[in-house]
């Protein structure tokens, strides 16, 4: 089953985007370095968590007895789907300004897994209110880099917007403010359901010459419950409503649509064939039997 990176806060409330304020210096201009960092207040009251519903690990724990504004990076245990690419791909992470007391108890190495809530938001450095600044990245990591607009950047291959690394999952997250962010919802997984058979001249099939939707009941307000993979299948009811033709295969009702769908009703003459050839060897059978019998019979009397 494919694993999507989803937002890692309960409360999206983004205060400033990466194309707002003095996020623009980190990229805009810039003849070196760059990275799209957005900010990410939570609820706004006392302080929230990060609370990824991917695992991540620890790579690089900054700012605990430093002039570096605390901060740590992580990348995804494993392989992940974002928007911003088709292939999954290991998805990188930075949080800065986190609560200084917090990111003592952090060390590189560590395994922050799904749901847990370790990371807790702060200000320090020149941030006024709790917050995290956020980067999510693709590819190799270069450094904590000061551009040529003076901004300091977590510098990698690939800076991803939000909405570029992340998908929305509404029953986790709810959105006070995205500040003009388009989040994806999450995409639904689609059961694949049936098993193809082998042509047959005897039976009524359906071919299918793609993926199609498979439905409880023969009509399209119906629950879909899944998905048919292209191939044969044996129908057993033909239903024609006046406006659209429907199969039953079993597992539930194909909609008919002749671009991809073909259909080959059971061959009579070849069904009568092969009653036929049932017929003759079952006599056959019956015959040899009552022969040897006769013959079991004959031989016993000569005795």
């Amino acid at each position: 089953m494919k694993e999507y990176a989803i937002y890692p806060f309960q409360t999206m409330n983004i205060t400033q985007n990466w194309n707002q304020g003095n996020h623009i210096n980190h990229w805009k201009q810039s003849t070196n370095y760059s990275d799209k960092p957005w900010d990410e207040a939570g609820k706004d009251i006392n302080q929230d968590f990060f609370i990824p519903q991917n695992d991540f690990i620890v790579e690089e724990v900054l700012g605990i007895n430093s002039n570096i504004t605390n901060s740590v990076r992580l990348k995804s245990i494993n392989k992940l789907y974002i928007p911003y690419k088709k292939d999954p791909d290991y998805l990188y992470l930075t949080l800065t300004h986190m609560n200084e007391e917090n990111l003592k108890h952090i060390s590189e190495g560590q395994i922050i897994k799904k749901g847990s809530t370790i990371l807790l938001e702060g200000k320090d450095g020149i941030a006024t209110g709790n917050h995290f600044h956020i980067t999510a990245n693709l590819g190799k990591y270069y450094g904590l880099l000061k551009n040529s607009n003076n901004a300091w950047c977590f510098t990698y291959d690939k800076s991803l917007l939000p909405e570029e690394a992340f998908y929305i999952e509404k029953s986790f997250t709810n959105i006070i403010n995205s500040q003009g962010s388009n989040f994806i919802d999450v995409p639904k997984e689609i059961n694949i359901i049936g098993v193809p058979v082998e042509k047959n001249s005897l039976k009524n099939q359906i071919e299918t010459t793609k993926s199609v939707k498979c439905y409880k009941n023969p009509n399209l307000d119906s629950e879909v419950i899944g998905n048919v993979k292209e191939g044969f299948y044996n129908y057993t009811e033909k239903i024609d409503d006046g406006t659209f033709i429907w199969y039953n295969i079993g597992v539930g009702y194909i909609l008919y649509q002749n671009e991809f769908i073909n259909i080959y009703p059971k061959n009579k003459k070849e069904e009568e064939k092969d009653s036929n050839s049932k017929f003759y060897k079952k006599l056959f059978t019956i015959i040899t039997y009552w022969i040897k019998k006769i013959l079991n019979i004959y031989s016993e009397l000569k005795k």
